[in-house]
């Protein structure tokens, strides 16, 4: 629900980027392409130069740490992850 209802609207707006793909187990964003899994959409998407999760907490770590290793900038909502380990991990990669 926030990423339409947040997220897919301040996207829009700003000029200074363009929504190229979208990965979700359930969910499709019209006019881009869709994967099932965020590993699906780095390995198809190679010139994608960074990600923003919108998740629960509790699944951003594998999310982020996939990308992070991808080497894709990384936005992440609060709270970043459901650890502060978690958190100091991605910090560090």
């Amino acid at each position: 629900k926030i990423v339409r209802d947040q997220h897919l609207p301040a996207v829009a707006k700003d000029g200074d980027y363009q929504l190229a793909a979208a990965a979700s187990r359930h969910g499709k964003v019209d006019g881009i392409p869709n994967y099932p899994s965020i590993e699906a959409m780095l390995a198809a998407e190679a010139g994608l130069e960074a990600v923003s999760l919108c998740m629960p907490p509790q699944f951003r770590y594998d999310a982020a740490r996939t990308a992070l290793e991808a080497k894709k900038h990384v936005f992440l909502e609060k709270p970043p992850g459901a650890t502060v380990s978690e958190v100091e991990h991605l910090k560090a990669l």
